[in-house]
């Protein structure tokens, strides 16, 4: 892509009558003492790189916040891009737990403790 952008300027470059400072006329079509405009390219620069385009919003992808989420991880991380809560209804348990005086009790399955 570069390439056909430095070599289309330089295209229209050779279209264009060479200005020299010196009264004598040059051998060659281009010579180092011609005045180079740098409106072209500065014209792509702000083309491209404009603040305007800066307001309009773009949307992210899970591949863009991260590239090798997959499963549930993928699926939270899709659902708050679009401004979902998957895990609200979870209520996480708040410690402490247990305490020497009063214990948490844990019912098991087997009757036995298993260590």
């Amino acid at each position: 892509m570069w390439r056909r952008l430095v070599t289309s300027h330089f295209k229209t470059l050779a279209t264009v009558p060479c200005r020299s400072t010196s009264k004598t006329p040059s051998l060659s079509p281009l010579s180092f003492k011609s005045h180079v405009s740098p409106l072209p390219s500065a014209y792509f620069l702000t083309r491209r790189f404009s603040t305007g385009s800066a307001g309009t919003a773009v949307k992210k992808r899970v591949e863009d916040v991260m590239r090798i989420a997959t499963g549930h991880e993928r699926e939270e991380l899709q659902a708050e891009l679009e401004g979902k809560k998957i895990l609200e209804d979870v209520n996480n348990p708040v410690g402490p737990f247990g305490t020497k005086e009063s214990p948490a009790v844990v019912k098991s399955y087997y009757n036995k403790r298993i260590v």
